[in-house]
């Protein structure tokens, strides 16, 4: 196997078609214009939600919100 592919394999496979091609989805939002105290302070700026990412699966397109929603899809989930 090259380098490549490799680095393309995730350590756990998805609970829908088995690939391990899962990958993080909606990585947070940070600011090219560094911290502005102000602006939050004038209501001015966008405000970006503070949400962890979800997790996806490239093969088949699978979506999950959370680690929780995965951990229940393979059932893992803590009882």
């Amino acid at each position: 196997m090259s380098d490549s592919a490799d680095s393309a394999r995730s350590e756990e496979a998805c609970p829908v078609c088995g690939e391990h091609r899962l990958t993080l989805l909606y990585f947070p939002e940070t600011s090219v214009t560094g911290v502005r105290p102000y602006d939050e302070l004038y209501g001015m700026g966008d405000r970006a939600a503070d949400t962890a990412p979800g997790i996806g699966c490239l093969a088949c397109g699978s979506e999950w919100l959370d680690l929780a929603a995965f951990r229940r899809a393979t059932g893992d989930a803590p009882s």
